[in-house]
């Protein structure tokens, strides 16, 4: 995991299922592509629905933006305010006959079930989440004024600008674009944190006020201007209770920044584009196979990234590891597969993302392993199993349940309990970056006490919820939305999951060859404490054939650097450390490699 600890912020970095703010965890939500909607029955929906949630003494305004499409459907998206939500894409509406109306949010779990009266002006019903009913009454009101054509044009561009959150610096870049409907539209992209673009939900003319741009899938939206020049576009961008300045200028392409470990053709291996199949999930995979030159059968590894959605590179910053490993690897007579996960790439996904946890990412890497045994280039005698960070929990889980996996290398794998790591992860960050020791401690102790009800696993989830919420409510400083924010990201399955898990019981079952690295700096795997935890349990467990390595001076993305904050990582012009790079390649050509015996 690689994400940056950010306090009172809640934009969603790669792998952020690992990263803790001072007061509470986040992780990533499950990016939902707008689903189908329903056909409309003869009724207009069109227009802008506003109420207020009721809910004793206090309420809470919903906005529902609802727009017919082409094809006599609708779609739109929620605003919540108070929670400075906007554009949040709706996953369904439809209607019926009887003028019964349904509008789904996926992302939050919320349903809206109402009636629309005789004169078409108003909604009555139910907004049902998360096992809360409240009553909602909306009322129709004009639509937005549309964005004045001048103005519209000249939006359409590049634009490109620096996001500074405390010590950490994120590019971010906006694509606008007229769409067929004669609308702008386009895309959001933080190249520093991922390649995946981020879909433009929806785009506001608010007069006075300047325009809005909403990125609903992450809860972002950026409040901006023309500059007098007209060159730039000044303002905020809005997450959560997060308000932070931002100017964004056209650009014609994105500006690179300095990888120079980065693979470049030509290249001295056969490298292939590949996808398979999983019968048990549906799921189709897709990744690159590099196979070295010379005569095989070769051995193999499966590359498997850390925890969130990765692409096949585990590319962050412009980081490219996995391609950088997997590129001296092949060069090295050792064959790679490296996978895009579930819903990045061309890797498809599930019915239900966001209730998998990492026993789930066992299976998808047992599936890649089996693809390498069944190649004929491969000697499936010889394949082996590398994961960085979750990863490192997965290839054990993985050998585990497949005896027939020859080695493991974990990079910066764990060998605590995932709560025991959480809050040393917090810890050891939030002194680095220089967070003051009152703030830390309040954030430890509210997390202490999270977790504790997270391992009592014997409680129902509704005697769950019901211990989070009285522990929440005691936090006088958090609002309400806060509240109810941290309460749906605490019962996550995939969080409940890595909280409880302590890896040591499946290394002590694994009794294949095992190496484990990591950097003396690591500050989100605390090095010695996990190395020397991974270390006593293949001990226990008997096995004879396990090296652990500790490299100084590297951090948890192993590049040498100052402190092993994780500000410094887009910093870093360097990949991958070659020292490491060399180890794992000696290691394994020493155990398994075609010329080991000569």
């Amino acid at each position: 995991s690689r994400t940056v600890i950010i306090p009172s912020m809640m934009i969603f970095l790669a792998e952020s299922k690992f990263a803790l703010t001072l007061r509470y965890i986040l992780f990533s939500i499950v990016f939902l592509a707008p689903q189908s909607i329903s056909e409309a029955a003869g009724s207009d929906l069109s227009g802008i629905w506003r109420g207020q949630l009721l809910d004793g003494e206090s309420s809470i305004e919903l906005i529902f933006h609802i727009e017919a499409t082409a094809d006599g459907s609708w779609t739109g998206t929620v605003d919540t305010p108070a929670q400075s939500s906007f554009g949040l894409p709706l996953s369904g509406v439809s209607i019926s006959e009887e003028n019964s109306v349904l509008i789904s949010v996926a992302a939050t779990g919320g349903l809206y079930e109402a009636n629309l009266n005789g004169s078409g002006d108003e909604l009555e019903g139910v907004w049902k989440q998360r096992g809360s009913e409240l009553k909602l009454l909306c009322s129709r009101e004009p639509a937005l004024p549309q964005i004045p054509e001048k103005l519209a044009a000249s939006l359409v561009g590049t634009w490109q600008g620096t996001l500074k959150v405390g010590a950490i610096e994120l590019r971010i870049l906006i694509d606008l674009s007229r769409q067929e409907n004669g609308k702008i539209g386009g895309f959001m992209v933080s190249p520093d944190q991922s390649p995946a673009q981020l879909r433009v939900t929806r785009l506001d003319f608010l007069d006075d006020a300047g325009i809005r741009i909403s990125v609903g899938e992450l809860f972002i939206s950026y409040l901006v201007d023309f500059s007098e020049d007209g060159k730039k576009l000044t303002g905020s961008m809005l997450q959560g209770r997060g308000k932070f300045d931002i100017e964004l200028t056209r650009e014609n392409e994105v500006i690179e920044l300095l990888r120079p470990q980065t693979p470049v053709p030509p290249f001295p291996y056969k490298m292939e584009e590949v996808s398979y199949s999983n019968p048990a999930t549906s799921i189709v995979h897709s990744g690159t196979l590099t196979i070295p030159a010379g005569e095989g059968p070769f051995p193999a590894v499966l590359l498997i990234s850390g925890s969130g959605a990765q692409n096949r590179d585990e590319e962050l910053f412009q980081h490219r590891p996995f391609h950088v490993i997997a590129d001296h690897l092949s060069r090295n007579g050792v064959a790679v597969l490296r996978v895009d996960d579930r819903g990045v790439g061309g890797t498809t996904t599930d019915d239900n993302p966001k209730d998998d946890t990492t026993l789930d990412h066992v299976g998808d890497a047992l599936r890649g392993f089996r693809f390498l045994q069944g190649r004929a280039e491969i000697d499936a005698k010889r394949v082996g199993l590398i994961g960085h960070s979750e990863g490192g929990v997965i290839a054990p889980l993985a050998a585990q349940d497949e005896d027939e996996v020859a080695f493991i290398v974990m990079l910066a794998g764990t060998g605590v309990r995932g709560d025991r790591l959480l809050l040393s992860q917090a810890e050891l960050i939030s002194k680095v970056e220089e967070i003051s020791e009152e703030e830390l401690q309040a954030g430890l102790a509210l997390n202490r006490k999270l977790f504790d009800v997270v391992l009592q696993e014997q409680l129902s989830s509704t005697e769950q919820r019901d211990l989070f919420s009285e522990i929440l409510e005691e936090q006088e400083e958090l609002s309400p939305a806060e509240r109810d924010s941290i309460l749906q990201q605490m019962s996550n399955q995939w969080i409940q999951w890595f909280i409880r898990f302590d890896p040591t019981t499946s290394l002590e079952a694994v009794q294949v060859p095992v190496l484990a690295v990591n950097g003396s700096l690591d500050l989100q795997v605390p090095c010695k404490e996990n190395l020397d935890a991974i270390a006593a349990a293949l001990e226990k467990g008997g096995n004879s054939d396990f090296e652990t390595v500790t490299f100084p001076d590297l951090n948890h993305l192993f590049q040498h650097c100052a402190t092993g904050a994780p500000s410094e990582y887009g910093k870093i012009e360097e990949t991958f450390a070659p020292e490491v790079l060399e180890k794992i390649t000696s290691w394994i050509n020493s155990r398994f490699g075609n010329d080991r015996d000569r």
